[in-house]
């Protein structure tokens, strides 16, 4: 069966004109199902953030087990009609919140037709679930929410699906922002983002950076002394990074953000950040995809694929690469023509 763009006149027109004039667009992946509404509340803070517009996409899968073509266009027809009483609640609801936004109603599989979309129009977020229809799984990550974060050339926000994620849409969703960083300059690229969503929601930011010990200090046979070259450099470092990172806050504090700075020794930056999340009652966690350590030959760097996958809570990845970096990382890597196996995520197959 053909695939169907089920969008109204005038919404249609609404996304063309908004896409048109600059305005920077947010695909939201709802698949009808009250996990996938976890989505909502991000959505319209991320589209305040920013200014942008919304779109919100749901796709009408098809089942292929049908008898006769009548029967199958029956059964499309009751599904479009479902999926456009559905669609339209919803863009009520948020056009309410004085929020521009659209609707997209596609049939076919999920990931193939959002990802499709994403390719042809100017997308600058996606955000969706963890899980959605098929509910909670033993994965992390649902089949169809890995296939799009793997392949998308857009950064994204994924939400838990869980019900301490759901919140009115006109509510403030987001109290404590924390931000990993490094020292690169490529770990910074969701830092401005951040401020805007941590003025927008008067949230506090946390900035990050674990100190990571020097792998070969562990290693047996070293002498004393430069064991204690090694202790003595280390704290220089230290030294050095809560100098940096307490001006970063100094400036940030002088534009009236709330801010404050954990910096110091940790065996790996992501133990660090479960740590903090735990420690601090942090909300939303906002990252680069890559930092000083994360090669172009792949999405995301180590730390962030680990979050991708577990993340403990609404995580914002921006990704750093550009659109012709992640064409060609993707070509690399396949991700555009293999499937991933048995509905398991392979995030965490990514270096």
């Amino acid at each position: 069966m053909e695939n169907h763009s089920l969008s109204d006149d005038t919404l249609d027109s609404a996304g063309a004109q908004s896409e048109s004039a600059g305005m920077s667009r947010v695909l939201v992946c709802l698949d009808r199902s009250e996990l996938s509404e976890t989505v909502l509340s991000y959505a319209v803070m991320l589209a305040r953030a920013i200014g942008g517009s919304l779109t919100l996409m749901n796709i009408v899968e098809s089942s292929g087990d049908t008898t006769s073509e009548s029967h199958d266009a029956l059964v499309w027809e009751l599904k479009r009609n479902e999926a456009r009483q559905y669609m339209g609640q919803l863009l009520e609801r948020i056009r309410r919140l004085d929020v521009p936004v659209d609707i997209q109603i596609e049939e076919g599989r999920a990931a193939e037709q959002i990802l499709g979309f994403v390719r042809q129009h100017t997308v600058d977020f996606v955000i969706l679930a963890s899980h959605g229809t098929h509910g909670l799984a033993e994965w992390s990550l649902s089949s169809t929410a890995a296939k799009i974060i793997s392949r998308t050339h857009s950064s994204f926000i994924i939400v838990p699906a869980t019900p301490v994620y759901q919140h009115a849409e006109q509510e403030s969703c987001v109290r404590r922002i924390l931000v990993p960083l490094d020292d690169s300059p490529r770990s910074q690229a969701a830092l401005p983002l951040a401020v805007r969503i941590a003025r927008q929601q008067d949230a506090e930011l946390v900035l990050a950076h674990a100190i990571e010990p020097a792998s070969f200090h562990h290693y047996s046979g070293i002498p004393h002394a430069d064991r204690e070259t090694v202790d003595a450099a280390s704290s220089v470092l230290e030294s050095v990074a809560q100098e940096y990172f307490r001006q970063v806050a100094a400036r940030l504090k002088g534009e009236g953000i709330k801010v404050s700075v954990v910096v110091t020794p940790c065996a790996s930056a992501i133990e660090l950040i479960y740590e903090i999340v735990a420690r601090r009652k942090i909300d939303f966690v906002a990252m680069s995809a890559h930092g000083s350590s994360g090669s172009e030959q792949f999405p995301f760097a180590r730390t962030s694929s680990h979050l991708i996958s577990h993340a403990p809570v609404p995580l914002l990845v921006v990704q750093d690469l550009d659109r012709e970096q992640m064409s060609r990382c993707l070509r690399r890597r396949r991700y555009d023509s293999a499937p991933l196996k048995g509905g398991k995520s392979t995030i965490n197959d990514i270096p």
